[in-house]
């Protein structure tokens, strides 16, 4: 896979640092989750000193728990309807799919065409498991969903808005409050504090940009909130001492926030 290895550029090379931390989750004794696909394409993709500079044990704890915490809600959902669509934005190497996979479900991976050409050479699409090569900006991909009432869908954006202006935020709450009102999206975001990590993902081309300041920000958007966790308070075993101590401070609290919501319709 070492071909692809100048091809991946900015944010899309994020990808390849979440993928090495879920599958380092299983040499974890308190591991989380077991995930196959995650070791198997991280020790055949490329890897880089630029790439190491930005992984370590802390990283990997976040991108492991922000990804069961994820998988819960996706767990749930699944549960909760009986011909569900889930629709990963931005979904980079996620293995998601392959973790919760169940027959009763349509899962769709949109992201970049670079992306989804680079997943290609590593997974096949079903009838169940489709891949969209758009920019979750061009929202023509909007059009190419199941027809499905909106309330059976969960859109899944982790790790992904901190990479979008605020005003492009705002704009794909909008569209989505129009086309999937009533539909449940699931976001991971982060407050300033994690501007300093955002300076290091700078260097990689993939600087963070948007920086609500809690959750109230958030639902301010056009969502309503059904759950808040603070990725600082969840498992705490696996946090050092310090952490854990002070994570109920505001600005650690909302450093990292994890939010299911709804999508509320526009009012006319």
């Amino acid at each position: 896979m070492s071909q692809f290895k100048s091809q991946l550029t900015g944010v899309p090379r994020t990808m390849l640092l979440t993928l090495r931390g879920r599958a380092d989750e299983q040499k974890q004794p308190n591991f989380l989750f077991q995930d196959e696909r995650a070791v198997e394409w991280s020790q055949s993709l490329p890897w880089d000193d630029q790439l190491e500079a930005l992984y370590n044990p802390f990283s990997q704890i976040a991108w492991a728990l922000r990804a069961y915490q994820f998988d819960q809600v996706a767990i749930r959902h699944i549960a909760s309807h009986n011909n569900p669509l889930i629709v990963e934005l931005g979904a980079g190497l996620s293995t998601r799919y392959y973790r919760v996979k169940h027959e009763k479900l349509n899962w769709i991976e949109l992201d970049l065409p670079e992306v989804t050409n680079f997943r290609r050479q590593l997974d096949s699409e079903t009838d169940q498991h489709q891949f969209i090569s758009s920019s979750v900006i061009d929202f023509g991909w909007m059009d190419a969903l199941a027809s499905k009432p909106p309330a059976s869908i969960l859109f899944i954006a982790e790790g992904l808005l901190m990479y979008f202006e605020a005003h492009q935020v705002q704009e794909i709450i909008n569209q989505m409050r129009r086309r999937f009102p009533g539909a449940t999206l699931i976001m991971d975001v982060v407050g300033k504090i994690s501007k300093a990590t955002g300076s290091k993902y700078a260097q990689l081309g993939a600087p963070f940009l948007w920086f609500p300041k809690d959750e109230q920000e958030v639902a301010a958007l056009g969502l309503s909130l059904v759950n808040v966790w603070s990725l600082f308070q969840l498992y705490p075993e696996r946090w050092p001492l310090l952490l854990r101590s002070l994570s109920w401070l505001p600005f650690i609290r909302n450093s990292c926030l994890i939010l299911e919501t709804k999508i509320q319709p526009i009012e006319n």
